[in-house]
Formats: structure tokens, sequence, C-alpha cells
């Protein structure tokens, strides 16, 4: 150590007439008391202290303290100028006031960094320093008439990079970081300089430092889409002892490119016990799982980790009617999406999804988007997903931090104009809160029914609609955080609408009803031997609880009406198949030809049991005389069912159900209630249910002595006393010894 020029610099700063601001303390001291001797090369101890200057700059914003540091290490260095250490911390120095919005001050560092390296040329932190100033200065000419000068900036940031991680493997994993936030920014050119300074430094470094460069270098090519990432993690498993995190990787790599054989190396690497492999899989896990999922991964080791993540993705391949290995394919993609679109870096540095960035996880792309913007009015966003049966939408704002958006349960949460549109204001803040509230409200009309028709009326009627704008957004929220989906997407979507209900069993065996009805328009027949035909493809699985396939169908039904389906009319059928007892995890879809298809989205199904004794009923079946769906109930008998519940008040509503567990020789009360099923329910959530407004509300069935364990129980309503409109409908069944079962089901009254 060169002592007297550290003695000197105390000296000036302590004992001679200039003056510091008092905030200089502390940093100074770390400033002064740095070793700035020059050595051969920097020893671990050099390096750390070099980090600890470069880390206390990163929290400083006192522009005036940075002068005053740096006019001390100006005389340091005018008195020993040949050393690097000094050149160093004064290039740090520089690159800090550049961030700070003194664009000159990078060709500063650029040249203390490039003395330094001149004065030291084994010295890393040089070599790095001057990449780091050429690369920022690059970055800022960038997009300007200086296209040149950036070019040849960004030039020569690539060629210091290299020699840097050439001599210093370490800092390659920042240079790893580097590219990921260049590409975040949409500037994938400078991703390519740090991608070819790894290739260059890949090219030049030996074992054992070679590894850890190619690891960075296959992730930077992989962010940028670059081919040649498969080529560099194969290198990198033949060079490293790390073989797992290599498998990780080169399985990552597979499924963002497609190939499904991926998923077999990423497990086994996951399944090795080494902690590094297991904290990225992890990280990929932790945006899908649960807690106790988590905590599941943590506790196993070796191959039992490897078959719970087995387990994981495979029982969503099954339920969403895909290959093996397109879940987690898919989940790696979305991952990449979202950590380049909606990744939050905190104030400590760490990085987190805003919620947009969880929910696209879940759900992956959204089918429609919509937002609005005016003066005064928050960020928002509202995306919906199209799901079979009931759309799925959600809200978002960034009402605290730009690009920080959360998830709202209404869209008037953006901004605070709820109490405006419910005219509760004075009259001017009520004009305004009224347009901009609206307005909220009609940009949304393309995602949800209930935004094409504002609230208007009386001060009940906007209050209910507030409370079923809000319900809506809540369900949401919850769906969209609660539950993830992959749901089979077809070229063309036949806007099929299909049902999986339990009905029509032996009357000793219970089977589920896959049923669909095709739009005519949406199809063209074939030719065979009875004239008119139509193919159609239906597909079906179930689930247990554990994740194991108890039923699954992949069949071709060919339908052959004898003529040609009306373009304004369905093709109908249905598909029978017997299943176990149970909880089921079901999905169904119907494909036509090449043509296109429609999934009917996953659904939770309660098959009951014959043979247990418990009263249960099965789904409620809702047809009409006018139904084209024709279902066998399993005795027998059949009943033309209305697909989407769908009657006309003139034809009346027939209705049937399955009741399990009612004992030989007894007899159970039935009642039918009804309510509007756009009624706002009552606080508890429930609907006000009322009897039926017929004398069938109430009825008896009894089950003959020797008789199967499922009874079937059926009868006309009539709809006279219903307005048009959809309807909740619910069926109880109480028996002789109290026991009570319940099933609810909709349907809709039109007019003749």
């Amino acid at each position: 150590m060169q002592g007297p020029s550290f003695i000197t610099g105390v000296q000036i700063v302590f004992q001679g007439n200039t003056v510091w601001p008092r905030s200089a303390g502390p940093l100074l001291v770390l400033l002064l008391l740095l070793p700035s001797a020059a050595a051969s090369a920097q020893t671990a101890e050099q390096r750390r202290a070099l980090d600890a200057f470069r880390d206390s700059l990163a929290v400083s914003t006192d522009t005036v303290l940075l002068h005053a540091q740096e006019r001390a290490l100006l005389e340091q260095i005018r008195r020993t100028r040949r050393d690097p250490f000094l050149h160093l911390r004064l290039g740090h120095l520089s690159l800090r006031q550049g961030e700070l919005g003194g664009d000159s001050h990078y060709d500063d560092a650029a040249s203390e960094f490039k003395y330094a390296g001149e004065l030291a040329p084994h010295f890393p932190y040089a070599w790095f320093g001057l990449g780091q100033a050429e690369f920022a200065l690059g970055s800022r000419l960038s997009g300007t008439a200086r296209a040149k000068p950036a070019r040849d900036a960004l030039s020569r940031a690539g060629a210091a990079f290299a020699r840097a991680v050439t001599l210093e493997p370490g800092f390659a994993p920042r240079l790893e970081e580097m590219a990921r936030r260049a590409i975040r920014a949409r500037a994938p050119e400078r991703a390519e300089v740090i991608r070819e300074a790894l290739r260059r430094a890949a090219r030049d470094a030996r074992p054992p430092h070679l590894a850890r460069i190619l690891l960075a270098l296959g992730r930077t090519q992989r962010e940028l889409g670059d081919s040649g990432a498969l080529a560099s993690f194969g290198a990198y498993l033949a060079a490293t002892d790390n073989r797992a995190l290599g498998q990780v990787e080169i399985g990552r790599t597979l499924l963002l490119h497609g190939d499904l054989r991926g998923q077999v190396v990423y497990l086994e690497g996951a399944g090795a016990d080494d902690p590094i492999a297991a904290a990225e899989v992890r990280a990929d896990l932790a945006p899908l799982a649960g807690e106790a999922e988590l905590a599941d991964f943590d506790l196993r080791r070796a191959d039992a980790r490897s078959d719970m993540l087995r387990k994981f993705w495979s029982m969503r391949d099954r339920l969403e009617l895909r290959a093996e290995g397109e879940r987690l394919a898919e989940h790696l993609r979305r991952l990449a999406v979202a950590r380049r679109e909606f990744l939050l870096t905190r104030d400590d540095g760490a990085e987190r999804l805003d919620d947009r960035g969880r929910v696209f996880v879940r759900h992956g792309e959204p089918d429609d988007r919509a937002s609005f913007t005016i003066p005064g009015v928050a960020p928002n966003e509202s995306w919906r997903y199209r799901r079979a049966g009931e759309d799925l939408v959600v809200h978002f704002t960034a009402r605290q931090t730009p690009n920080d958006y959360r998830l709202i349960e209404s869209v008037l949460d953006v901004t605070d104009v709820r109490t405006a549109v419910s005219g509760s204001q004075g009259q001017a803040a009520q004009s305004a809160g009224r347009v901009s509230g609206e307005q909220l409200l009609r940009s949304r009309a393309g995602l949800a029914s209930l935004y094409e028709q504002l609230p208007a009326g009386r001060p009940e009627q906007i209050a209910d609609y507030f409370v079923r704008e809000r319900a809506l957004g809540r369900h949401g929220i919850q769906i969209a955080t609660g539950s993830d989906s992959h749901r089979p997407r077809y070229r063309l979507d036949l806007n099929a609408w299909g049902d999986v209900v339990v009905g029509g069993g032996s009357g000793a065996r219970p089977v589920v009803q896959v049923l669909f009805a095709i739009p005519g328009y949406a199809v063209e027949p074939a030719t065979g031997a009875a004239g008119v035909v139509y193919p159609v493809r239906v597909r079906f699985v179930a689930l247990d609880s554990a994740g194991t396939v108890v039923a699954s169908v992949d069949t071709v039904t060919r339908i052959e009406p004898g003529d040609r389906i009306p373009a304004n009319r369905s093709l109908v059928g249905h598909v029978t198949v017997p299943v176990l007892p149970g909880k089921l995890l079901v999905q169904a879809a119907v494909q036509y030809g090449d043509l296109g298809g429609t999934a009917f989205g996953v659904d939770l199904v309660e098959v009951p049991s014959p043979g247990l004794g418990q009263l249960a009923l099965g789904d409620l079946l809702i047809g009409s005389r006018r139904g084209r769906l024709i279902l066998p109930l399993g005795d027998g008998s059949r009943m033309a069912i209305s697909p989407g519940g769908v009657v006309r008040q003139s034809d009346g509503l027939d209705l049937a159900v399955e009741v399990f567990g009612l004992a030989p020789g007894s007899e159970a009360a039935i009642q039918v209630s009804i309510a509007p099923a756009d009624e706002t329910p009552a606080e508890s959530g429930e609907y006000l249910w009322r009897p039926y407004p017929s004398g069938w509300s109430e009825s008896k069935l009894s089950r003959a002595p020797g008789t199967a364990p499922i009874t079937r129980w059926r009868v006309t309503l009539p709809l006279a006393k219903l307005k048009a409109g959809s309807w909740k409908l619910a069926v109880v069944v109480t028996d002789s010894a109290g026991r009570m079962a319940r099933r609810e089901s909709e349907f809709t009254v039109e007019m003749p």
C-alpha cells in the first residue's frame, strides 16, 4: 500500500482548509479507506471493497456530495497518478453521476476505466467498468441522430465486457441480467451486444471458468430467441459438474421451442438433489402452485420430487385434453412473456410480477382487452377470457405506482366516481363524475352485456346495478387467481354449446352425458350411405381427486339427420360415459373435421354413489316438447333436451332428475323453487327463492321394494306465469327420515 498518498488524502479532508458537506462523512470515509495500492491482480478483499463502494454510490442521489467526492478523488489522483484503484473509484463515481442525468460523465467514466486498464491490464473491474460506461453511452445515443457513435460505443462495450468476463467469470451473471433488462426495455440490439461479448469470452475462456460463461451465454441466447442456446447449454453440460442445472436449462429450452421431449430432461434435472437446480425449478413452479404444493415440493427429494412435478403437470395436460408436456411448455412460455411485460423491480432490487402478470401466467393471453384514458383517471385495463357457459372478466388499475397494476373488483374503482354516478355529491362534482363514470362503464361494453346496460332510473335500481357489477368483478378475481387453464384452441371456434351432466344411468350404475349442439352455419355435411352425414369428434376426460384418469372418450359420432341441417338450426348429439361415483374434474370438447372445435371448459361434476344409502341428486335435466337433443333416460323413456336450457313459454318446461339413496319402499317429498337469475342476492349471498308458480311445485316420489337404487322423477311445468328472461331453478328432495338433497340449475324463457 502507498501509505503517504493515503495519509495525505485524509489530511486534506479532515485537517486542511477544504470544507465538505456534513452529509459527506460516512460515504467519504469509505471512499478514502478503500485500498489504493496497485497490484498485479485484484484480491478478493479489494474486489469486495470496490463492490461496497459501488453499492454505496447506487443509493446516493446527492449530486453535491458526489461532486465533493469527485474533487477529493481528483486531488488524490493528482498526487498519485498511476494508482489504478483511484481511477476505478473515479470511474464508478462518474458512472453514478451519468445515471443521475449527466451524460457527459459517461465519457469521463470511460476514460478513467480505460486508463485503469492500461495501468493494470489484469484488473477485470477496469474492463467491466469500461464496458458499463460505453454501454450506457451507446444506450443513451441509440434512437437519436447520432446512430454511428451509438454503434461504436456499443461495439467498444462488447469488447470490454468480453475481456472482463474472460478475466473474471463472476461478471457473467451481471451481463446476463443486463441483457434481460435490455430486452424488457425493448432494446434487443443492446442485448445482442452482450450476447456477442459472452460468446467471445466463451471462445477464449478455459475450464473451470468456461462453464459459468456458457450458462450466461445460453440464457441470453434463449431470451433473444437465438437457436444457438441449445448448443451453449449442451457445451455447459459437458463443461460443468452441475449436471442437474444443465438438464433443467436444456429442458426449458426444448420446451420453449415446442419440443415436448424437454419435459423428460427437465424433470430428470429437477429430481437430482442439487439445490441450485431445485431453486430454479421452484421459481418456475411458484407463480402457479399453492402453498401446500410448494411445501410438498420443498419436503421431497430426488425421484420423489420429480414424481410430484410429473403429476402436477400431467394432471393439467390430461384435464385440458393435451399431449404430455404441453402444459409445462405453455407455462414456461407465459413466464417468459410475463417477465418481459409485467415485471416490477422494487427499491430493494427484488422483482415481482404485477397482478396482470399473475393472471397472465395462470390463464395466458386474454381474448379481449379494454382500457380508458382520460386526464384524472388512473391507468386501467380490463381483460376477458371466453369460457364455456360464463366468461371471465377482470379489472386492473395502477392508482398508487405507475405500471404496478392491481386487481380491483369494480371498473369504477379505477377512480373516485362511484358516488358521483349515484348522485350523492354536489352538482358540479356529479356532472364530472357522471361523465367519467359512464365513460368507464361504456368502455367495457365489449366485455360483458352488463356494461351495455348503464345504471339508470330509481336509486335502488342504480344501487342494484353497482352490486351486480361488483359481483361480476369479485367472481372474476376468485377464478383468475384461484385456478389456471390452458384450454384447447382451434383454428376456428365452432361456437358450440356443450355440457356434462349426471343422468341417464341404468338404475344401478351412474353415467354422465356429454351433450353438445353445434350451430348449423359452422358445419359442412359429408355424404354417406344414408345420405347426409355429419362426423363429429367428441373428446372427454374425467380425473379423480388424486389426478388419476378414471374415464376418457375420444370418438367420432356420425350423425345422420337425413337432410342437411339449416344454418339457423343446430347439429345436436350426446355421448354416454359410465363413471365411478365421486367428485370428478371433467373436460369435454367437440370438433368438426379440420374446420375447428369448441372446448367446454374444466368443471367439477359430483357423481353420487347408488350403494351408500346417502340421499343425493343427479343434475337437473331441462327440456321442452320442441327440444331436438333426444336423450334416453335409462328406463326406456326419452327426453327432448333444450340446449342451454332455452325454452319457449308456450311449450312448458320438461324437468327430470335422478334420485340416489332413497330407501326401498320409502317415499320422499319434492319441492321446486324458482328465483330470477338477474335478481340481486340478499346480504347472505342467497337468492330469494319462492315456490314454483304451479300446483306441480310440490310432488311425491317413491321407490318400490326390490328396485334399483337410482330412482327417476320427471314433471312438466307450465311457464305461463313466468316472464321472459333467465331464471334459477332448485329441486329439493326430503325423505321420510328427514334427509335432504338439493340441486340447482338455470333456464331461459323465450316468448313465442
